[in-house]
């Protein structure tokens, strides 16, 4: 079965925008801020169970061409998201749960639930073991380089601010190969990537990529992350040679740690269509 890759688009907004704002800023930090931010990331990775908040703007030369919000809940045992997004003119009000093998997603007035785990217990355990956390602290420490001095805050502030040659050539390698490998792999044709497809038509950098612009400013509170605001810009040029600015804008805020219990999408009195998903 086909996964519901808007589901994964809602995810991708929010998780993708910590990733970059969280992981990868701390891979840029240095000194005692390095140490402060690199603890709040970690203590705040090993957590099960929170609330996120997100806004996500991308713009190209300018112009919106994604915006949205979306909020995702957080346990060990069930996931709800939901999220209003506005991508290549089109309007998109999305929900998803998942609770007790049961995933209920909703697009627009359209619901479908399917029944069956997506992944093994085991996977789930391996993601968040311990190895795999030292393995991403290791890969962020590779990072860091020269730009340690650049990392700066302190009483639960912490930014940074990037440009040109300060920004490590690592993260522009792997932003041209992320930009490159979309445009030219956009996947297998089905209605459910049509929000990718639309951005991936919209984003017309395709060669040339690089990273020009990273700020970061984040907010701690007992030692967790509450908020995060990033803006990265890239540069880069479409099929016909022509140069392009995309600039990226994420605000995200971390709440209810240890508190938070996931809501399920109603469906009561609506039409719902049942599958069942693929186990493997």
């Amino acid at each position: 079965m086909k996964r519901n890759t808007k589901r994964m688009a809602v995810i991708g907004l929010v998780i993708g925008c910590l990733i970059i704002g969280s992981v990868g800023a701390f891979a840029l930090a240095g000194g005692n801020a390095y140490q402060d931010f690199k603890s709040g990331v970690m203590q705040t990775a090993l957590e099960q169970n929170m609330t996120v908040a997100a806004e996500v703007n991308v713009r190209q030369d300018g112009a919106s061409i994604l915006s949205g919000e979306a909020v995702m809940q957080i346990d060990a045992d069930a996931r709800y998201s939901s999220s209003q997004i506005l991508v290549g003119g089109e309007k998109l009000d999305m929900e998803n749960s998942e609770k007790d093998g049961v995933r209920i997603s909703r697009v627009g007035d359209q619901i479908t639930s399917v029944t069956g785990r997506e992944h093994d217990d085991d996977d789930h355990d391996f993601e968040n073991s311990p190895a795999v956390l030292k393995l991403a602290e290791m890969v962020a420490d590779l990072l860091v380089g020269d730009v340690k001095t650049h990392f700066y805050g302190g009483s639960g502030v912490i930014s940074v601010n990037l440009e040109g040659a300060q920004i490590p050539e690592l993260l522009n390698v792997a932003a041209s190969a992320a930009v490159e490998g979309m445009a030219s792999k956009p996947g297998k044709a089905s209605a459910e990537k049509d929000i990718f497809r639309n951005v991936i038509e919209n984003i017309t950098i395709t060669q040339d990529v690089s990273i020009t612009r990273i700020s970061m400013e984040s907010r701690l509170n007992d030692g967790y992350i509450e908020e995060i605001d990033v803006t990265i810009t890239l540069t880069g040029k479409d099929k016909g040679g022509v140069s392009h600015e995309i600039e990226i804008t994420c605000n995200a805020a971390i709440s209810d740690i240890g508190s938070t219990a996931p809501a399920v999408v109603d469906t009561e009195g609506k039409e719902v269509t049942v599958k069942e998903r693929y186990h493997r």
